[in-house]
């Protein structure tokens, strides 16, 4: 869902994340807000965890992690600046992750792109037979297992690419990934969820969403097999193939935004999987990140 001509103060934050729910994601495109507007817009917008890292903005908000090719602390650039990232959700490996990520285009001095593969309207295209049959999947990630996921991308190796900084930067933020530690939720709303529950290796291949949307919880990187009741599926090479081939690799169902400063983007980590397609090292690119759980929800369920 993108949004052209409209300035973000005209947009009501709620609506706004009704609409990211049903398709997966929505671009507000030159929103005409600052990132402080941003920021507090999304306040009404979502729950927020106050990250703690050494990429946090301390210039605008104090809810921005800074996704940036420049140096920040002298030592460490923004998240992941200078790799090349494939096909991800940001709920792995954590499910207990924010559902929400949202961006906003800060400093854009080249031509750069983030792709994202919405299963939602895939969803729709299934019959009811498949989606039946999906909805009585879970997967197993590769997280807390020993076996290799079906499909494995290059990746660097961490311990090579990255400062200690950066590494117990990520962990330590990964731990705080828990909606009761939200600075803007509501008591009661925070006493209606259970346990954090960190780290898990099965997840139902169709998420139980907040809202109440139907798609897919598909981490092509990270699925090592499918299960059904209870049993690991024999066949779990083809079902990952017919859904790698259909939904991600046909490109019907990914929307690849050009970045302009000022854009702002709203992804379901639940239901699309996104990735930046572009490495540029010699020239500025900051987005500032914020990762949320909806407020308007219809059940307080954990959704994974």
């Amino acid at each position: 869902m993108i949004i052209q001509g409209k300035k973000l103060s005209a947009i009501d934050p709620i609506e706004a994340s009704i609409l990211t729910a049903e398709h997966g994601y929505l671009i507000i495109e030159d929103s005409g807000a600052s990132p402080e507007e941003y920021a507090e817009w999304a306040l009404e917008y979502g729950y927020h965890v106050t990250p703690d890292i050494w990429c946090t903005d301390k210039e605008h908000s104090e809810y921005f992690w800074r996704v940036t090719t420049e140096t920040i602390d002298g030592e460490n650039k923004g998240l992941f600046a200078d790799d090349e990232l494939d096909w991800h959700s940001n709920l792995v490996p954590h499910c207990d992750a924010q559902e929400v990520v949202g961006l906003y285009a800060k400093t854009i001095t080249y031509p750069t792109e983030t792709w994202i593969c919405s299963s939602t309207p895939y969803w729709s295209t299934l019959s009811k037979e498949m989606k039946d049959y999906y909805e009585s999947l879970s997967t197993i990630l590769w997280h807390a297992t020993d076996v290799n996921p079906i499909n494995q991308p290059w990746q660097p190796d961490w311990t090579k690419t990255y400062s200690e900084t950066v590494i117990s930067g990520i962990q330590q933020n990964r731990d705080r990934s828990q909606i009761q530690l939200c600075t803007n939720i509501e008591p009661e709303i925070k006493e209606k969820f259970s346990k954090w529950r960190g780290v898990a290796d099965i997840h139902k291949l169709v998420p139980n969403h907040p809202l109440g949307v139907k798609g897919l919880f598909f981490q092509p990187y990270e699925i090592t097999n499918f299960i059904k009741d209870n049993k690991i599926c024999t066949d779990s090479k083809e079902i990952y193939n017919t859904l790698w081939n259909e939904l991600v690799c046909s490109d019907v169902y990914t929307y690849k935004h050009s970045w302009k400063e000022g854009d702002i983007m709203l992804m379901d980590q639940t239901t699309t999987i996104h990735r930046r397609p572009d490495v540029l090292k010699d020239k500025p690119r900051e987005l500032l990140r914020t990762g949320q759980w909806y407020k308007n929800r219809n059940h307080f369920d954990y959704v994974l």
